[in-house]
């Protein structure tokens, strides 16, 4: 006898009916050839009991499995899957499912499309340390649900619940012009503003514009896998520049513009992804030099200019360009709570509407009431007030976690403690086997939620602190004691 009641799995949490559960999973059943037309499907009484459910639920499902034309009741024979069955959906129990689906994904995906990681659901746990993200505890959401709960019941409700500007709502375009302005030097008007949801659709967006099949694009080694993804996704082709205690490394920069052609570079200038290190000054000013020189771009990427603690943040590289060849990319996911998909991009504004025309086959606009009401949130200030109290609570949270490092794990790892940022890049003194470390720490509860892809070819991890409290630093760092050694 089948396994029904694995077959026919019944979630009692459901807003579905459970009739209606059992329906759609025998239909399920039949559409991928595990039942069979002609196959006896066991009486009402007895599925009942292989089920645990009361027999006049199990009738009321057959019943509409009759009226839908995938059952038949001979009489005094029992109930069958029909031999003519209403869609034609069935198939032969034959090849897996995975046999039938990836030749048709290999002639949907491009060649050149990268092979993006998926999101995977944590496993059970009871701490995590992620690479570098916001306290959403320290978030005052409560001012902004205020702000957005008044857009949406003040006069322009309406405008906001419907269609939109696909770059974005202009208050706050206009709102983040000003404020750009004024913390990051950036000569900016609306017109030059461009709203995503994050700064990765930025990034996207502007490789797909403006980079063609075969253009040669600089990165750092290592780099933000997102941002290479990106890049090999437009076709685009990378040539990895080392980077040391001052940023990329200016001389090979020079050197591979001098052996060929070079379309743009991919930065994260203020505090390198995954590194942390700040860009000096005279590097900046060498790089504008030789975009200018070259004729290549610049894509920007300022993800944590607003955490800076040893001293004030180093303008960005597009204040200081005069050439126009910088695209400045932020985020306010970053500076509020991951939730909140807003990024923007800083570019010509002829640049900006073609990237608007690109946006909107993908993404018709954001949400114009959040974006209304963080507009709101920026021009009374409420931005800066929360930045002012976090950068204070993460500069405290990083010297912690920098001394709990420098007490329980300089066995095992080398660091520099950052300037700013949300994180510490690790270095590993020997060898680490990355699923050995993830399956050790899980055994101690702990969850390494962080990027994987550094620690086989540079032996190094982002360990990020702002998200984490005293108390959650000192688990988290005992959990990390006791799994070292024996890795």
């Amino acid at each position: 006898m089948l396994p029904w009641k694995t077959i026919i799995s019944i979630d009692r949490e459901s807003s579905k009916a459970v009739y209606l559960q059992i329906v759609n999973a025998i239909i399920r059943e039949v559409s991928q050839g595990r039942l069979q037309p002609g196959q006896r499907l066991p009486g009402t009484r007895k599925m009942g009991e292989l089920l645990g459910i009361n027999r006049k639920t199990i009738i009321v499902a057959y019943e509409e499995l009759m009226a839908q034309g995938w059952i038949e009741v001979a009489s005094s024979r029992g109930t069958f899957i029909a031999e003519h069955l209403p869609l034609d959906q069935a198939k032969k129990l034959g090849p897996s499912a995975t046999k039938i689906v990836r030749p048709i994904i290999d002639s949907v995906l491009p060649d050149h499309f990268p092979a993006v990681d998926l999101y995977q659901t944590p496993p059970p746990h009871r701490l995590s340390l992620n690479d570098g993200s916001p306290d959403v505890r320290l978030t005052p959401m409560n001012i902004v649900l205020k702000h957005y709960r008044s857009a949406i019941n003040g006069y322009m409700g309406p405008k906001l619940l419907g269609y939109g500007a696909v770059e974005g709502q202009l208050k706050l375009r206009e709102e983040l012009a000003r404020y750009l302005s004024e913390t990051r030097g950036l000569n900016c008007q609306a017109e030059q503003i461009l709203i995503t949801r994050g700064s990765n659709m930025a990034l996207f967006l502007s490789f797909y514009a403006l980079l063609k099949k075969g253009d040669t694009v600089i990165v750092t080694a290592p780099n933000y896998r997102s941002a290479n993804w990106g890049i090999e996704a437009a076709q685009g082709t990378l040539v990895e520049v080392g980077v040391d205690e001052q940023g990329i490394c200016v001389e090979e920069v020079k050197r591979v513009c001098e052996e060929q052609s070079i379309r743009a570079m991919y930065l994260t200038p203020h505090h390198h992804y995954p590194t942390t290190v700040t860009l000096s000054a005279e590097r900046r000013m060498q790089l504008l030099q030789l975009s200018e020189e070259h004729d290549f771009l610049i894509f920007e990427d300022d993800y944590d200019y607003a955490f800076r603690y040893d001293s004030a943040p180093i303008l960005p590289l597009a204040s200081v360009d005069t050439s126009g060849r910088t695209l400045y990319i932020g985020s306010l996911s970053k500076m509020l709570a991951p939730a909140i998909r807003v990024g923007y991009l800083v570019a010509p504004a002829p640049v900006i509407q073609q990237l608007s025309q690109i946006r909107r086959i993908i993404d018709r606009q954001g949400d114009p009431p959040l974006e209304y009401a963080l507009a709101q949130f920026i021009k009374e200030g409420e931005l800066q007030r929360h930045l002012k109290k976090v950068v204070k609570v993460f500069e405290e949270r990083r010297d912690s976690f920098c001394a709990l490092l420098s007490t329980h794990l300089a066995p095992f790892i080398d660091f520099t403690k950052p300037e700013g940022g949300m994180s510490v890049w690790a270095k590993f003194k020997y060898p680490v086997d990355t699923q050995k470390l993830v399956t050790a720490c899980l055994q101690h509860g702990l969850y390494l939620n962080v990027a994987h892809e550094f620690l086989p070819k540079y032996q190094g991890l982002r360990l990020g602190f702002a998200s984490l409290n005293i108390s959650e630093q000192e688990e988290i760092v005992a959990v990390l004691a006791k799994v070292f050694p024996d890795l």
